[in-house]
């Protein structure tokens, strides 16, 4: 029987929601070996889960749905391995609404967290998100234009109440990192320009994979965080919401409509 794939871009969503955590009530395991090197990328080792199955005769299917709905990440929940096996095995108990709500429950959870922890992010948590970031290829000769007001662009993408939150959560920490970017830039010339180019390709990476609005800002932020060093914690989170959130108010690709696919 056939299953409707997963996009590598929507399980990178649901990771990133649920920050790299068990979603299951009282567990809340963590869902990464930490690197022992610093060259190394922490090793993710949890499973994703479809709520609505894959495929015809998996647990709670739905002939309703879309290929493309079955595959995002709201139908997505990310588990351990002895829960992701449990939900497709004890049904009665484990029903859509169920899995909905701890999923729900789970992820604002997490974003709270990140939040609280969005004042103790410092220039060493900075770093290490903008040393993957600024690391893309030389912009062109265009300058980053004037942006026009964070609303309008939180419109013209069509970005929800929650990616809105974030940006607004995000932001204020602008100042701590528009310094930062200021003191890398006495050291390597145009690391602002450089940052915003790998930014801008990024969103075309996502862009490309169908993914706009929440989906493609929560991407943006999951590639950051992937590649930000051999330990996650919430702080290193708060810093990648940081960085993208200001890039997103800096960047003048967020000012017009979506590209044509």
């Amino acid at each position: 029987m056939a299953r409707d794939p997963v996009p590598k871009a929507q399980e990178k969503i649901v990771i990133q929601r649920s920050g790299d955590r068990c979603a299951y009530p009282s567990c809340g395991i963590a869902l990464s070996i930490d690197a022992k090197a610093a060259e190394d990328l922490h090793k993710a080792v949890g499973k994703v889960a479809h709520i609505r199955a894959a495929s015809a005769k998996g647990p709670r299917y739905d002939v309703t749905m879309t290929s493309e709905q079955r595959g995002s990440a709201d139908n997505l929940i990310y588990l351990c391995g002895p829960h992701h096996d449990v939900i497709d095995t004890q049904l009665n108990y484990h029903t859509v609404e169920f899995l909905q709500d701890i999923k729900k429950k789970h992820e604002r959870t997490v974003a709270r967290a990140m939040s609280h922890a969005m004042g103790q992010v410092g220039f060493e948590d900075l770093e290490l998100v903008c040393q993957f970031i600024g690391t893309g290829d030389e912009p062109t000769s265009d300058d980053i234009v004037i942006p026009i007001g964070i609303k309008q662009k939180i419109e013209l993408n069509s970005l929800g109440q929650i990616s809105e939150d974030r940006i607004r959560i995000g932001l204020a920490k602008s100042h701590e990192v528009d310094a930062f970017v200021a003191a890398i830039e006495k050291m390597r010339p145009n690391f602002g320009n450089r940052l915003a180019a790998r930014f801008k390709r990024e969103y075309y990476g996502g862009f490309a994979q169908g993914l706009q609005g929440d989906n493609l800002f929560e991407f943006i932020c999951s590639v950051a965080l992937d590649n930000a060093g051999p330990v996650e914690s919430d702080k290193l989170r708060a810093a990648t919401l940081a960085t993208v959130a200001y890039l997103f108010q800096l960047c003048e690709l967020f000012e017009h409509e979506h590209p044509a696919a």
